[in-house]
């Protein structure tokens, strides 16, 4: 069942003695389909209604699990059994991989059919004329493709109903996405986001725009200020910032937000990048209420995109971040379901409504505790004394790169570093090398210092992380910068042994091709453990027992492993991206 529209619906009428021929059997089959597909399509949706999770198997494969979901014509694509496929098989990689817009893909899944059991047909025989042959059967199935583009459209998904999207800024590197309502209510507050996405290399990145309003205010004002301030993105990292508006009391309208060229600085390293145009958007204004509003919006749109987008676009399983060379990739991550486009059951929703139901009772009994007086008993919790505190540390070193030297007031930053210690607070202590010094403190009491500099420390409690930055106070021609640090965070008290782990600190690196860097080896739960180093063999580079890396003479992606000398099962690896 290959056809894609809906109508008409032609129903068979039957009467004694009416002849039958291949064409009524067909018809009846489509009747029945499309049927079903138009009540799949308006009445359940689009998207995965059980299943299709993609799983790593390790750096090339994926396993997608059995599953059902509804495509956009409102056909089913079930799967039994798991499927594990290499990511070189798939189709669509090749162009991806060519394309290299980014450090990662999307998998789509999409309808199949194939045509099975060849027939001989003896009322016709085989037409050699047009060379086709007829079959007793097809079998339903489905289709995997990669895909490096956004949808074009991700319909009937509750975002889609509540929210819109306008890409401000978009290249090879970066991504920037404003996301806002669908329509507000006239003297309503909404929010709206700006989001910087990072799909090159870390780097420090900043933005500044202002968007001229009407209709509509921010603080007060007919304009509002956007600012993501410099920060450090990884690949794939995001950096978003979220704006409080309020439309103005109109009865019926629009608000309209509109950004110059010349109002707009977006940098990424010391790249500055433009608008090629003005953008802007609108969001209508209106006087009902939101829930009223979005079943208007589906009543009045579903039928016409219904009729309208008969056009094959398949359902985003997954993005899955790669790092990728010439002629090699390594998978980093899978991320499942990156447009949310589900198909809810109505006992899930059921269950989900309850819930809320329940969270809803729970404020409005705390509201009235509050009103009355009552205080909500809470555990007293007693600080824990500073003495007898045990305490972990971690150390390391970092090379940052000033390249040729810098100027004065010029800024650098490392790449981001976990210490191993765990998540919440930590302090990092630094401390700066030069030859067989090391100067802590402030850089300007020592005269005969090669590099006069701030360093400082900015980590991350929720991963575990952090990043050095460092600030010139004189021009410099060094070209690096060796730089100690030191964390420390107290013990947290645990019921039961911990589990032993090993950590390569850092969790990325990408060097180029013979050049050296220092890795480090944290052991959880194995306190004195000897770690011994490997590559995964001939013209893999070269690692000392002490953890300095040297990358071969050719670029590739090549494995790094440290493991437990007494517990050789306990070990863990680090692929490294070696470019010219």
């Amino acid at each position: 069942m290959k056809n894609l529209k809906y109508f008409p619906f032609d129903r068979n009428q039957y009467y004694y003695g009416k002849l039958l021929t291949e064409q009524d059997f067909i018809q009846e089959q489509r009747y029945m389909n499309d049927k079903r597909r138009l009540h799949n399509r308006f009445l359940h949706g689009v998207g995965v209604a059980a299943g299709f999770q993609v799983v790593e198997v390790d750096e090339k494969s994926i396993s997608v699990e059995a599953g059902l979901a509804l495509d956009f014509a409102g056909r089913e694509i079930v799967s039994d059994t798991p499927v594990i496929r290499k990511l070189s098989t798939i189709d669509g990689f090749e162009t991806v991989m060519e394309n290299r817009r980014g450090d990662y893909v999307y998998l789509c899944l999409e309808y199949d059919e194939q045509d099975k059991m060849p027939a001989y047909n003896a009322a016709g025989g085989r037409d050699f004329r047009t060379d086709k042959i007829d079959y007793d059967k097809s079998r339903e199935g489905y289709r995997l493709y990669l895909t490096d583009r956004e949808p074009d459209k991700v319909s009937l998904t509750v975002d889609s109903l509540m929210y819109s999207r306008t890409i401000l800024y978009q290249d090879s590197q970066l991504t920037v996405i404003q996301k806002y309502p669908k329509f507000v209510q006239a003297n309503e507050e909404f929010e709206m986001s700006v989001t910087v996405e990072n799909k090159g290399n870390p780097a420090m990145i900043s933005l500044n725009f202002t968007e001229e309003l009407s209709g509509v205010f921010c603080g007060g004002r007919g304009s509002m200020e956007v600012a993501v301030e410099e920060t450090v993105l990884q690949r794939a990292g995001k950096a978003e910032k979220t704006y409080r508006l309020k439309a103005l009391d109109l009865k019926e309208g629009e608000a309209e937000f509109k950004i110059s060229p010349q109002r707009f600085c977006l940098r990424y390293g010391t790249e500055e990048k433009k608008l090629s145009s003005e953008k802007g958007f609108s969001i209508p204004v209106v006087c009902r209420d939101r829930i009223s509003q979005v079943k208007e919006q589906f009543f009045q749109e579903a039928m016409v995109e219904a009729v309208r987008d008969n056009y094959p676009q398949g359902i985003y399983l997954s993005r899955i971040y790669l790092i990728k060379t010439e002629d090699a990739y390594v998978i980093d991550r899978v991320e499942n379901m990156p447009f949310d486009q589900y198909v809810y059951s109505s006992c899930l929703i059921m269950s989900m409504t309850e819930l809320l139901r329940q969270e809803i009772k729970n404020l409005e009994k705390q509201k009235s505790s509050l009103d009355s007086g009552v205080v909500l008993e809470k555990k007293d919790r007693a600080p824990k004394e500073t003495e007898g505190r045990q305490w972990k540390t971690a150390q390391g070193t970092v090379k940052i790169n000033l390249g040729v030297g810098g100027k004065r007031g010029q800024r650098f930053f490392s790449h981001e570093i976990f210490h191993g210690l765990g998540l919440g607070p930590v302090h990092i202590e630094l401390s700066l090398q030069e030859e067989d010094m090391l100067y802590s403190g402030s850089s300007e009491v020592f005269e005969q210092m090669g590099i006069r500099a701030e360093i400082a420390a900015r980590a991350d409690m929720a991963k575990g992380s952090f990043v050095i930055g460092l600030r010139l106070l004189e021009a410099s021609s060094s070209q690096d910068a060796v730089i100690h640090w030191k964390a420390v965070m107290a013990e947290q008290e645990e019921e039961g042994d911990k589990e032993k782990r090993i950590y390569i600190l850092p969790g990325k690196l990408e060097m180029r091709v013979r050049e050296s860097c220092y890795l480090e080896a944290v052991c959880e739960g194995m306190p004195g453990t000897q770690v011994l180093w490997s590559t995964a063999g001939n013209n893999q580079g070269f690692i000392s027992q002490d953890g300095m890396y040297t990358a071969p003479n050719m670029p590739g992606v090549y494995e790094v492993t440290a493991e437990c000398q007494g517990a050789p099962e306990i070990k863990a690896s680090l692929f490294v991206v070696v470019r010219e």
